[in-house]
């Protein structure tokens, strides 16, 4: 297929952007699964020749053009790299009990905007959501870094028990848990303890908050410290948003400027 002009008008790029496995190199056949092909052709109306952005979490963002569409998904050919691959970023772990189906979308796709590397499922005693379909939430978490030009994914974790998540904790990354109610020192201003770019874990309850046994374990625990989020009670949710969104704008990246394009 022969290749397009590197000055071309660059508006047209950034009308398709997809995550893909395979590495991503200069002329390398690329493959595009069932749902991809299907999305590029039958809902953005691309044909053979047209440009898609790729990324794999590794090789950083090159542009694209499509090849061919088959039955069983089609292939794309890699043309030239335009964003470099950053450094992985600091950890920023969120660890929620699952909820509702709609509120959980939510939840997700806001983590993976604000820039969580990784998401932990913890099961607690008001948790009533417990069975995850981890094929959906790998591809909410695919479709929300497509969306806001990350050019990573972060990790997800199988469910487990809060306290086998707790005991199972390190100490290299502080966790800090988002309390209802109690002593607790606002979010804001604890996080100007932790120097800028500190590794960080929240903690999120679930709908209901953690039961009166739960909630004597956390604070019994020398890991965890607590922090508020203001005088309201917050769904799990927002405060999930609440804190990444906080964090990320005092501690975080949501001072820092994306990747430069090359080229």
């Amino acid at each position: 297929m022969a290749k397009h002009d590197p000055e071309e008008n660059e508006t047209e790029v950034g009308k398709a952007r997809l995550f893909v496995p395979d590495a991503l190199v200069e002329d390398a056949e690329v493959a595009l699964d069932p749902g991809q092909s299907h999305y590029l052709r039958h809902v953005l109306r691309l044909a053979p020749g047209d440009p898609v952005q790729l990324f794999n979490g590794r090789d950083g963002e090159w542009l694209a053009r499509i090849d061919r569409f088959a039955k069983q998904g089609g292939t794309a050919i890699a043309e030239r790299m335009t964003r470099t691959q950053p450094p992985a970023p600091p950890a920023l772990v969120l660890a929620f009990a699952p909820i509702r189906k709609q509120r959980l979308d939510v939840l997700i796709e806001k983590a993976v905007e604000l820039g969580a590397t990784r998401l932990c499922p913890v099961l607690t005693e008001r948790t009533s959501h417990g069975r995850l379909k981890r094929d959906r939430i790998e591809a909410q978490i695919r479709e929300a870094a497509e969306q806001c030009e990350r050019l990573d994914l972060p990790e997800l974790d199988d469910p487990q028990p809060l306290p086998a998540f707790l005991q199972d904790w390190g100490t290299d990354i502080p966790l800090l848990l988002a309390a209802e109610a109690g002593e607790a020192k606002p979010l804001a201003e604890l996080a100007l303890e932790f120097p800028a770019g500190s590794p960080i874990a929240f903690v999120i309850g679930p709908e209901g908050g953690f039961s009166a046994r739960e909630l004597a374990f956390l604070t019994a625990n020398p890991l965890l410290r607590a922090v508020g989020l203001g005088p309201r009670i917050l769904r799990a949710e927002t405060a999930a948003i609440a804190v990444l969104a906080l964090w990320q704008g005092l501690r975080g990246d949501g001072a820092s400027r994306p990747p430069g394009r090359v080229g």
